[in-house]
């Protein structure tokens, strides 16, 4: 726990990467290492979904993975993503992950760490962004630029809750998820709705991350 600034030792969310202490000064990391980056497979993820997200082909993904069954992808592995698939997006993406130092530092803001009730919806961000098919850090950090995770709050435009979303939006949302009762103001229904539209946003701009973060705001 204080190798890695843990204060709930209860909360261990998934996709995060600790520290092992000890003289062997070991530490596992969830992003690139000297070869190719990797990504961490989450529930409900399939290989092609993954190779497009990354910018490749799934024959190149399966063979880079040594994988000779393709709808065979196992939630909590890690996947080498092949350095040569030429893609701009590929490197944006693998640089969302959010590792951990030597020191044991994490990369979450100071604001957050302080904040236990905001840390605690991480695994609303992970459960969504996995169900959506977008990179769950990209949807944390949208939604800490547009509200700092803060449930209650309403933009002077009306835009509500942790991903600032307009009346529009929700009502989009509500209409394109077929569930009218899809509250902007509960954390879970703000942050499904904001990583269903930020999926969409993905898929018109060709996983173009920055272009997809313009289209939001």
């Amino acid at each position: 726990m204080a190798a890695n600034g843990i204060h709930n030792p209860n909360l261990v969310v998934a996709g995060t990467t600790l520290v092992i202490p000890g003289n062997a000064g070991i530490v596992l990391t969830s992003s690139a290492s000297r070869g190719s980056p990797t990504v961490l497979v989450n529930l409900g993820d399939t290989l092609s979904a993954i190779a497009a997200r990354y910018g490749t082909t799934l024959a190149t993904l399966a063979a880079a993975n040594g994988i000779s069954n393709p709808n065979l992808v196992i939630a909590g592995s890690r996947l080498a993503v092949p350095s040569d698939s030429g893609s701009s997006t590929s490197a944006s993406m693998a640089s969302y992950s959010a590792p951990v130092s030597s020191s044991g530092s994490s990369s979450l803001p100071p604001q957050l760490l302080a904040h236990p009730d905001r840390l605690a919806l991480r695994p609303y961000f992970l459960q969504w962004a996995s169900t959506f098919g977008v990179p769950a850090s990209l949807l944390e950090a949208m939604c800490w630029w547009e509200s700092g995770w803060q449930t209650g709050v309403t933009s002077s435009t009306g835009a509500q809750g942790i991903g600032q979303l307009e009346p529009a939006t929700v009502r989009a949302m509500q209409s394109q998820l077929h569930n009218p009762n899809l509250n902007p103001m509960a954390a879970s229904d703000n942050i499904e709705m904001s990583a269903a539209f930020l999926h969409d946003l993905l898929q018109q701009t060709g996983e173009n991350a920055r272009l997809a973060l313009a289209s939001y705001y």
